[in-house]
């Protein structure tokens, strides 16, 4: 390669990363007070971050007790886009992490209008606001890996090379919320960035989901409060699993490093089979306990494997998944455990 093709290059990347190096200190995060947006208010705060956040009204604010004051936050309907906008003009945020929305497939599928409205619309008012009240501000969209939709085995593990192809009213909404978020980069001139995160896991994550509802139903046969039968799903399904603390630590450094109106995988790149999850926890306790199959935990069209690769972030961040899955789940296990000796 001749050095003269290679200096205009190799300058257009320097001025990119110079322009991702402006000082980044006030975080606004939308759903702050959910199982995701209360693990990156604390990464935040932890990193000398001034941190604010919206919830809807009457949301619980139980994930952030342990914060005290150390963060702000405000009730806030993303769909009044008055609302929206009136909080930006307030903290003026140099990154806005926008993750409230409908997060769980069966509620977005029973009810499909109301996803669109929280997902699409809803991201549209945080988009549109931002840009007219913050416009130097960055915007991280956290989408989710859903919008890949049923590949086949052999395209495991998926990159960001692979073409979206939803299976369910919740990647979809996803998908539309990306398209949104890179029309505002190309067309409006904000600072977007869009994350696909694979299956996240850690304390305080709602009981709907698999790892929860396991260790809950553990903890509550030690304390005696259920009988000794654990109900399961579909156990030869596969997930890509992180741990929630590593899923925001790369929030973090996205909003820090990488580039505008491109997909980022976050993962961590193993798969488990649900029954290994199973398994895994089941030998945390002593508790002699029964499975039996249930069949209304069984989902429609539900995708037997499920895989990524993060080699793209892992390029423009240096991230890398420090925790290891048995020290998640007894972390999950051990919150269960606590939760039922609390009443």
């Amino acid at each position: 390669m001749e050095c003269g093709s290679l200096l205009p290059r190799l300058y257009e990347k320097r001025k990119q990363a110079c322009a991702l190096q402006k000082d980044m200190h006030r975080a606004l995060i939308t759903g702050i007070a959910g199982f995701a947006g209360s693990h990156l208010a604390k990464d935040l705060v932890d990193h000398g971050w001034t941190v604010s956040g919206i919830e809807r009204h009457g949301a619980v604010l139980n994930n952030l007790a342990f914060l005290h004051d150390r963060v702000r936050v405000e009730e806030c309907d993303i769909l009044s886009a008055q609302d929206v906008g009136y909080v930006i003009r307030k903290y003026q945020p140099d990154v806005v992490f926008h993750l409230a929305g409908t997060t769980f497939i069966p509620t977005a599928q029973n009810a499909p209008q109301m996803a669109f409205e929280i997902n699409v619309k809803g991201s549209l008012n945080i988009l549109e606001e931002t840009q007219e009240n913050a416009p130097d501000s960055r915007m991280i969209l956290v989408s989710s890996a859903e919008v890949y939709g049923d590949a086949a085995p052999e395209k495991m593990p998926l990159t960001e090379n692979n073409r979206p192809s939803p299976v369910n009213i919740y990647a979809l909404t996803k998908l539309c919320a990306e398209e949104i978020t890179c029309y505002y980069h190309r067309v409006r001139g904000l600072d977007s960035v869009v994350l696909r995160p694979f299956n996240h896991i850690g304390r305080g994550q709602r009981p709907s989901f698999v790892t929860s509802a396991f260790a809950l139903q553990i903890a509550r046969i030690e304390a005696g409060q259920q009988r000794p039968v654990l109900e399961v799903g579909n156990l030869e399904t596969a997930r890509d699993f992180t741990d929630v603390r590593d899923m925001v630590r790369a929030y973090r450094l996205a909003a820090e490093r990488c580039r505008p109106a491109t997909p980022y995988n976050i993962c961590s790149g193993k798969v488990y089979a649900i029954k290994d999850i199973l398994d895994k926890l089941l030998s945390l306790t002593d508790a002699e306990i029964e499975i039996r199959p249930d069949p209304r935990r069984i989902r429609k069209n539900e995708i037997p494997l499920f895989q990524g690769d993060h080699a793209r972030f892992t390029e423009a961040t240096g991230w890398e998944p420090t925790c290891a899955i048995e020290d998640t789940l007894r972390a999950i296990l051990d919150y269960w455990r606590d939760h039922v000796k609390k009443g």
